[in-house]
């Protein structure tokens, strides 16, 4: 940012650049919590909650070879729970005790970094820059897009469970923040696919002849991003800007894997609908994925999505974990856990981009509202901040 700027002055070029006005129709208070006299001065809703809400039970049960523990409610997410949460003890049952399986999972449901084809390691060798997300987002893309030839040399049960994981992967809605019921519709319009495809990596140098750091999207992105989470600005730009670097190293190098593009009401031409769905699976991935020594003979550790774990609550008191046993991946529980308790997961432990997870937030309680919510989508009640608002 130039020094000499004030953030007056770079929302006023934002607003000169892209005829964006937010003084016109000042948003309404967000579902989130954040006071209408907050939400009207920074002039652009700060968060929606306007999602449509997955249904955890109907996906679950979809997957008739998973089994949960009778003493198991499901129920589906609040709107503001943004699919974390759901899954819970019976509050008319009984309690659950320590290191009782809670759930079994078949191994051959699960999205797992290690599980690549020819066809994913050639698109991800391709990649500029290969991480854990290009790899999990490749077996998550070419699950949701099997070829003629895969799905042909498939037995019945193995065409099956690939089915089951397309419906799977459709079913998930929400991801990180961003989205543009996150965004409203004033910032929204200023967006380019979504908030994670939007921009470039020559952004500073395209917007400097306008006196902005970024592309006006981010920027003003950026601006909800510190009233909501009381970052620095600098900061959630650095942490957009990261989201944005991780996305367009693995654009081209994926977007073959997306055989059927997503209809959408943004315009652009099929290879861009095609990159615009590799950036939603990469925000869905980093959402939900976690890491599990599937193999008791190694010691690698593989990056996962798996079934019902990925719709836990958090807590830095989590009360489950995944244990990988033979052909299963068991939920586990790690400690008595109440009738009417929820089943959670701690996110503090997934993983994390590059530029996120740096030395200075290694540790679980140094995690900041920003990284819970951009890409995890935690909600507030999640926040280091509003826990000590709360004490």
């Amino acid at each position: 940012m130039c020094p000499s700027l004030s953030k007056a002055a770079l929302l006023t070029a934002a607003i000169a650049a892209t005829s964006y006005n937010p003084f016109i129709q000042p948003t309404t208070v967000d579902a989130f919590g954040v006071a209408p006299t907050l939400s009207r001065r920074c002039g652009h809703t700060l968060l929606h909650s306007e999602k449509s809400v997955t249904s955890v039970s109907a996906t679950i049960n979809m997957m008739d070879s998973i089994t949960l523990n009778d003493k198991i409610e499901l129920r589906n997410p609040a709107p503001d729970e943004r699919e974390k949460g759901g899954v819970e003890v019976a509050a008319d049952g009984s309690s659950i005790k320590a290191l009782e399986v809670l759930a079994r999972i078949p191994r051959n449901l699960i999205l797992a970094s290690t599980d690549m084809s020819p066809r994913i390691i050639d698109a991800v060798s391709a990649a500029r820059n290969i991480t854990w997300a290009t790899e999990l987002t490749a077996v998550t893309l070419a699950a949701l897009h099997p070829t003629e030839e895969e799905a042909a040399s498939s037995s019945k049960d193995d065409a099956d469970v690939m089915q089951i994981k397309q419906a799977w992967i459709q079913s998930w809605k929400a991801g990180g923040w961003g989205s543009a019921d996150d965004l409203g519709p004033d910032i929204a319009g200023d967006v380019v696919g979504t908030l994670l495809t939007t921009g470039s990596d020559n952004d500073h140098n395209v917007y400097a002849k306008f006196r902005m750091p970024c592309h006006p999207a981010l920027m003003k992105a950026s601006f909800g991003l510190e009233f909501l989470t009381k970052c620095t600005e600098e900061e959630a730009r650095a942490a957009l800007t990261t989201r944005g670097f991780t996305y367009r190293s693995m654009r081209d190098a994926l977007e073959g894997l997306v055989l059927e593009s997503t209809e959408r009401k943004s315009k652009g031409t099929k290879r861009d609908k095609r990159c615009w769905d590799v950036g939603d699976a990469l925000d869905r991935v980093m959402a939900r994925a976690t890491t599990l020594q599937l193999d008791a003979d190694e010691t690698t550790t593989s990056h996962v999505i798996v079934p019902v774990y990925e719709y836990l609550a958090h807590s830095l008191n989590a009360n489950s974990k995944l244990v990988s046993i033979d052909n299963e991946v068991l939920l586990v529980a790690t400690r008595d856990i109440e009738a009417g308790e929820s089943i959670t997961r701690d996110y503090t432990l997934a993983p994390r981009i590059v530029g996120v997870n740096d030395e200075s937030s290694a540790e679980a309680d140094e995690l900041t509202a920003l990284q819970l919510l951009l890409q995890f989508g935690l909600p507030p009640s999640a926040w280091p901040t509003a826990k000590d608002e709360s004490s």
